[in-house]
């Protein structure tokens, strides 16, 4: 049942730029560069929440949870040359091939923002 998505990433974002990205996209973050949690959209009533850690060589992973359209449960790492997102609970109506589907493009979309020119 679990699956994974990844893409190839030309370069290891800042926190800074991950900062600012989750900003645009309304997710809210608390922690610092080394360690901390997010919520999305609400810190009150977040419909998704999760942590994260950030290791010393600039690559990070940590795991989310939340309900949308049902349960959805997994993880995420990047690491240098790429990231990945694995769900391990899909909401049960949801077909896994839609939800690949949109997963893939979004971490696509996230993966050339960080071009090596970038």
């Amino acid at each position: 049942m679990p699956f994974t998505v990844t893409q190839p990433l030309g370069r290891l974002p800042t926190f800074a730029e991950l900062q600012e990205l989750a900003g645009q996209h309304g997710v809210h973050i608390a922690g610092n560069e080394q360690a901390g949690s997010f919520c999305y959209p609400d810190p009150q009533q977040p419909s998704v929440k999760g942590n994260y850690t950030f290791e010393s060589d600039g690559d990070f992973h940590g795991s989310f949870a939340g309900q949308m359209a049902g349960k959805l449960a997994g993880s995420f790492a990047v690491t240098t040359g790429r990231a990945e997102i694995t769900i391990t609970e899909k909401p049960f109506l949801m077909p896994e091939a839609i939800l690949k589907s949109k997963l893939s493009e979004a971490l696509k979309v996230f993966c050339l923002r960080f071009s090596p020119e970038g």
